[in-house]
């Protein structure tokens, strides 16, 4: 097959690599793929697995230069399939592949945002050129099916998958975090925005009080931030709740910690922080709000609970606060699932074949 990609890949980062990994996959099995972004800090990074690459200098939503240049290497070459990853590169692909017989899949990493009578939604995945959708859960994938106008419009859920070789570095050490090695951390690790439910983590943290050796350790931007720092403040436990403001090192801090929490109310998509964890054997407590429930396996990579209730948040810190002795196998475990379900090579073959069924429908 012939693949157009546009997606923002100027850094190859932890956040950015398993959509990246997936490309290169797919150019390793012999399909010829040319990538276009923005712009490039590493372009040998696609070149040595033989994927063309292209700068755009996109810096708006519409970009008649971008439609212009895509449109340009669409009748340079007939392609089988355009693929469009966010806010940006979506519209652009959308215009400039009007009048091209190559079919358009656009991608959905999130359940919120997606409204009938919002005009920005008919710039992405409600545009009328869209064909295809690849969501990253079934969670967004029902959300989007309830929200399309274009009936026609073919949708998947398709992780995205990570290989434990990206995660080699060793965990940051308790000490310089300020723990010791007997202590429980929880950690939660997001870009913290109301739907993120931190307020909730930092409750439950406070029924934990009895647990003498409990730590929350809170990582990313927006927690320093009202109304949690009143939370904190407020907390039985505020001496044991830690914020560090972002961090590059978040997948160390992580695989540093005992399990990681995911608190969320509404709006996600996959946790990347669930699948970073998993890697590093680090299991997951995650309410039922987006695809964690798809891919924890209860008492084996963590745990599912209800949105919205600290109680129940504490309680699974709690489980496994007491039967720590159970964190080795569960670790195992958890490397597992990302190398078998959750893998990279399992997601570039379900990209390979949700593709492939698109042209051959045709």
């Amino acid at each position: 097959m012939r693949i157009l990609v546009y997606s923002d890949l100027r850094n190859i980062t932890h956040s950015v690599r398993p959509e990246a990994e997936i490309f290169i996959k797919m150019a390793e099995a012999g399909h010829q793929l040319s990538v276009f972004s923005p712009d490039f800090n590493d372009e040998a990074y696609f070149k040595k697995a033989g994927i063309k690459t292209t700068r755009t200098g996109q810096k708006h939503k519409i970009c008649y230069k971008t439609i212009s240049l895509l449109r340009a290497e669409l009748h340079r070459q007939d392609y089988d399939i355009i693929y469009a990853t966010n806010s940006k590169s979506i519209p652009s692909c959308a215009f400039a592949a009007i009048g091209f017989n190559a079919k358009l899949v656009c991608y959905r990493g999130t359940t919120r945002g997606l409204k009938r009578r919002d005009p920005s939604s008919f710039l992405s995945v409600l545009h009328p050129r869209v064909d295809a959708v690849i969501c990253v859960s079934n969670a967004v994938q029902q959300a989007v099916s309830k929200k399309l106008i274009k009936k026609n419009v073919t949708l998947a859920s398709i992780f995205k998958g990570h290989e434990l070789n990206w995660y080699t570095k060793p965990p940051v050490s308790r000490a310089s975090m300020g723990y010791r090695d007997g202590d429980f951390i929880a950690i939660a690790a997001a870009r913290f925005r109301p739907s993120k439910g931190l307020e909730v983590l930092i409750e439950a943290a406070g029924l934990l009080t009895d647990l003498p050796d409990f730590h929350l350790l809170i990582v990313g931007s927006g927690a320093d931030q009202e109304p949690y720092l009143s939370a904190i403040a407020n907390s039985p436990v505020r001496e044991r709740i830690a914020l560090t403001g972002q961090r590059t090192d978040a997948p160390q801090l992580i695989a540093m910690s005992d399990v990681l929490v995911q608190a969320s109310t509404e709006g996600e998509g996959l946790p990347r922080s669930i699948l970073e964890g998993l890697a590093y054997g680090v299991p997951a407590i995650s309410t039922t709000a987006g695809g964690a429930k798809e891919v924890l396996k209860t008492g084996e990579t963590g745990y599912i609970v209800p949105v919205r209730s600290p109680q129940a948040i504490a309680e699974a810190i709690r489980q496994l606060y007491v039967q720590r002795e159970k964190l080795p196998a569960m670790a195992e475990h958890c490397k597992q699932s990302i190398n078998n379900e959750l893998s990279c090579t399992n997601s570039a073959k379900n990209y390979i074949a949700f593709f492939e069924q698109l042209v051959n429908a045709q």
